[in-house]
């Protein structure tokens, strides 16, 4: 036992001196500005790959005739921010990592261990991208503790792949999407999200996941068809806002959850709305509430 116990002690001091050998002294922040643009020529597509690890993150339509317009502040001691454009497969890659220097440590009781320390979020990064407007666009967002608004009107958004971690988002869809989207597929963390005119984005297949966080989606917009939703929640509330003249059919299982759609009926081991049948557009519900709440509303004068 006694060597046991010396060797833990050991342990403790060896971690010890490791994280104040391996932490970085205090520094003012050093703010650098990366900025960079490039003319659309003949590109005929545009593939965006973004990795933001933390700040405030906005993207919008750009000015003709910019493929595409990026301004990224960051803190030199703590950043370390990546932009590339590969001309041959028309893809901008853009990554701000700041955990260059982050603290690690060892948790002996809880048998964890730790990169990173509370004061990382003072070091976040401001991005501001700007994209080529009705050109088709393949979109992955990885993003962390940020803010974000992602502004899509005036885009032709191809394909959507947004992940978040601990931040709050929100997406629009002001105009009606210049291109059909297949898959449109967002998974959010600990956060919140609100989605804008959903109906706009021209997809067919829509994808929602979240886990201990909010998300808030308006289905509003100028669209036609079927859209099949899936949502995916664990921990979580989720708010559905569904136009008016829309059909909906909610197959939604729970698990310790709960689905609330004052205006649906039951039947046949799913729930309609009484236009289901004769609604021109309608949105197919899905998914699993797993201690979370789903809430379905039909909102009179939602366009």
């Amino acid at each position: 036992m006694k060597s046991a116990a010396a060797a833990l002690v050991a342990v403790a001091l060896a971690t010890a001196s490791l994280t104040v050998s391996g932490a970085t002294a205090a520094q003012a922040p050093s703010w650098r500005t990366l900025a960079a643009s490039r003319q659309r020529g003949s590109a005929d597509t545009l593939h965006v790959d973004v990795v933001f690890d933390a700040g405030t993150v906005q993207v919008g339509a750009a000015s003709d005739p910019l493929l595409y317009d990026l301004k990224l502040r960051f803190d030199a001691n703590h950043v370390r921010p990546l932009r590339r454009y590969d001309a041959s497969s028309r893809t901008l890659t853009i990554r701000s990592d700041s955990a260059l220097d982050r603290e690690f440590s060892v948790d002996l009781r809880h048998g964890a261990m730790h990169m990173g320390s509370d004061g990382d979020s003072d070091h976040g990064s401001d991005l501001a991208l700007a994209l080529a407007r009705g050109l088709p666009l393949d979109l992955s967002l990885a993003l962390g503790a940020c803010d974000a608004t992602l502004d899509f009107s005036n885009l032709a958004v191809r394909r959507l792949h947004l992940r978040t971690g601990a931040s709050e988002s929100t997406v629009t869809f002001g105009t009606p999407n210049a291109v059909a989207m297949s898959p449109l597929d967002i998974a959010i963390g600990p956060a919140g999200l609100t989605v804008h005119q959903l109906g706009n984005a021209h997809a067919d297949s829509v994808r929602i996941a979240t886990r201990v966080g909010s998300a808030d989606l308006d289905l509003a917009g100028n669209w036609t068809g079927t859209m099949h939703l899936t949502v995916t929640a664990a921990l979580a509330s989720v708010v559905l806002h569904v136009p008016n003249d829309v059909g909906i059919e909610s197959r939604v299982a729970t698990t310790l959850g709960s689905v609330s759609a004052p205006s649906l009926a039951s039947r046949n081991g799913a729930s309609y709305s009484a236009n289901w049948n004769t609604a021109t557009r309608k949105v197919v519900i899905a998914g699993k509430a797993t201690l979370a709440n789903l809430t379905i509303l039909q909102d009179k004068g939602s366009p």
